[in-house]
């Protein structure tokens, strides 16, 4: 009898504990994500106005970069593209957007619409991608961001 009254205050325990904890647990997870969208928005205005100083506090010092085409840029690269006016966008709109966190990683993907030129050639238009943000020293930062063309099926 003792013993199932000790397990049955562990359950019990246990239980709320875990109901207490869930809420906060989904508030901070939507925080997050609330956070994560709006520093993308951020950077994609950023990118449309050649705003380096915005891009230099989103992106991580190790940040990669890997574009529709398979290009390779690095921050300094990525920054440089866009101070020289060799990468220019007009317009990036992204839907189907979705964050999933990891403690202090998360992973944002979606689909991205965008009109540009990168080094005088049209930068595809419909892609997928998938960006990794790190927490930094208390801020968000953009460490990875990988494109990949969205072929239509006819």
């Amino acid at each position: 009898m003792r013993r199932t009254i000790v397990i049955a205050v562990f359950v019990l325990t246990s239980a709320s504990i875990a109901l207490g904890q869930s809420p906060r647990a989904r508030w901070d997870r939507k925080s997050i994500e609330q956070v994560i969208k709006q520093l993308d928005h951020e950077r994609i205005q950023a990118q449309i106005e050649s705003d380096v100083a915005v891009l230099e506090r989103i992106y991580a010092a190790d940040f990669i970069g890997v574009g529709p085409s398979g290009a390779v840029r690095t921050k300094p690269q990525v920054i440089s593209d866009f101070t020289s006016g060799e990468l220019k966008f007009l317009s990036i709109t992204t839907d189907e957007v979705q964050v999933r966190i990891y403690g202090n990683t998360a992973v944002e993907t979606g689909r991205s619409t965008m009109n540009g030129q990168d080094k005088g050639k049209a930068v595809p238009r419909d892609n997928r991608f998938t960006r990794v943000w790190v927490k930094q020293q208390g801020h968000w930062r953009l460490v990875l961001n990988h494109y990949s063309p969205l072929i239509m099926q006819q």
